[in-house]
């Protein structure tokens, strides 16, 4: 299931660091970057360390009910588990991926979307070619350069309709946004759209999923209830990223 769901997640898709098997809350560390000065032959050097700093992860739990009939469980076979595994995979890939190009603003309970605070500039209708390398530039200012494009599918098909500044081609090709690497999901928020170094972006698993069998809840239905927990988190640990949000 484990393997399913990471498989399933856009976050990982993109690129983004998938850290499982983890225990208690985790610091990320993050380094600013050494800094070097030009000096005379015999002037003293001075301190270039960076700054250190981190990102805490801490577990939060994502959890849910199945009520199974108890024909299906009776029936055992590879290919009803099989059913079920995956069913239980895409539901935890889709919140989690709601949830992480999502707009909350996260608490304890919740991590914060990358769209946390991010209001709407321009109608979607007035998307220009400009808008996209305005996304570029501004991650590139940040000495981002392994970045691509993260879209809702209503951003994606107006880009599909939006030439390029040489008139000559659509911004949105070849499933890319001006020659980057493009994912369209409706799991980002409405009309949003991010630029970004994927490499920023850490998901954290605690443990395995905890399914907890109860036969009684439902037994006069004729059903199982299954309960699963699961345990994760996701933060940024740089700021290479840029977000437009459309209305």
């Amino acid at each position: 299931l484990e393997v399913a769901v990471r498989n399933n997640l856009v976050a990982t898709k993109m690129g983004a660091d998938f850290i499982s098997g983890l225990k208690g809350d985790i610091s990320i560390p993050k380094y600013a970057g050494s800094n070097v000065l030009w000096k005379g032959e015999t002037a003293t050097a001075e301190d270039g360390q960076g700054e250190f700093s981190e990102v805490m992860l801490q577990p939060k739990r994502l959890t849910a009910t199945l009520d199974i009939s108890k024909q299906f469980l009776l029936q055992d076979t590879v290919d009803a588990e099989a059913m079920l595994i995956r069913d239980l995979a895409a539901a935890v890939a889709e919140k989690l991926d709601e949830t992480i190009f999502g707009a909350g603003e996260g608490d304890a309970n919740t991590p914060a979307g990358l769209f946390a605070g991010v209001t709407a500039t321009k109608a979607l209708g007035e998307i220009t070619y400009k808008d996209v390398l305005d996304l570029e530039s501004a991650v590139e200012e940040k000495n981002g350069h392994n970045y691509m494009f993260v879209v809702n599918p209503r951003v994606k098909f107006a880009l599909k309709g939006t030439q390029t500044a040489n008139g000559l081609q659509m911004v949105y090709a070849g499933n890319e946004i001006d020659g980057y690497k493009t994912i369209s999901s409706n799991s980002v928020v409405e009309k949003g759209a991010i630029c970004m170094d994927p490499r920023e972006l850490v998901i954290g698993q605690w443990g395995g999923y905890d399914i907890t069998v109860d036969p009684y809840t439902k037994a006069a239905d004729g059903q199982v209830r299954l309960v699963i927990n699961a345990y994760f988190d996701a933060k940024l640990r740089g700021d290479k990223i840029a977000k437009v949000l459309f209305n």
